[in-house]
């Protein structure tokens, strides 16, 4: 995936959209095999240093999730 790619996909979204990154095998860590766009995301806690537990599913938040 390129940073063109990437920005194509995600061009329309507010600023503010939170960005998520979930690990789906350690083999592919610096390659993002998906970047998917989740409407129904629930925020968890928001910690000082700037991490965030995200719920994908079961709330009302936007948030772009880049699977590696």
């Amino acid at each position: 995936m390129t940073v063109r790619e990437l920005l194509e996909q995600i061009k329309d979204l507010p600023p503010e959209t939170l960005v998520c990154s979930a690990e789906v095998d350690e083999a592919f860590g610096m390659n993002p095999t998906a970047v998917e766009i989740v409407d129904d995301a629930q925020i968890g806690s928001r910690k000082s240093d700037g991490t965030e537990a995200i719920q994908l599913g079961g709330g009302r938040d936007k948030v772009i999730v880049i699977r590696w």
